[in-house]
């Protein structure tokens, strides 16, 4: 299946962003504006992402994500503290990953 850029930037880029604000929250207690600013985006997104205010097709993505785990170096690398850009190479890889493999949730 071919996805466009638009796919990723309104379905693949705010579900990594849903389940790892989800992880982030409700497994490490972190506050909404931690994981606005590791994630370069701001506090309102990531109260979108928690609140599910987003299409049925990013909550599908969400759940995909979440469920394998696919999520976790993104998680390692905001629990070491690392910077912006090393979290940022983690999103880019695991969306990458996401588009080569086929398996992205329609």
């Amino acid at each position: 299946m071919d996805f466009e850029c638009a796919d990723i930037t309104k379905v693949v880029l705010p579900a990594i962003r849903a389940s790892t604000a989800q992880i982030m929250i409700q497994k490490y207690g972190y506050k909404q504006q931690d994981i606005a600013r590791e994630l370069g985006v701001a506090q309102v997104a990531v109260s979108k992402y928690l609140n599910g205010r987003y299409s049925a097709k990013v909550a599908r993505m969400k759940d995909y994500i979440t469920k394998e785990e696919l999520n976790g170096e993104i998680i390692r690398r905001m629990l070491n503290n690392d910077n912006q850009e090393k979290i940022n190479k983690a999103v880019n890889d695991l969306c990458a990953l996401l588009l080569r493999s086929g398996k992205m949730v329609s």
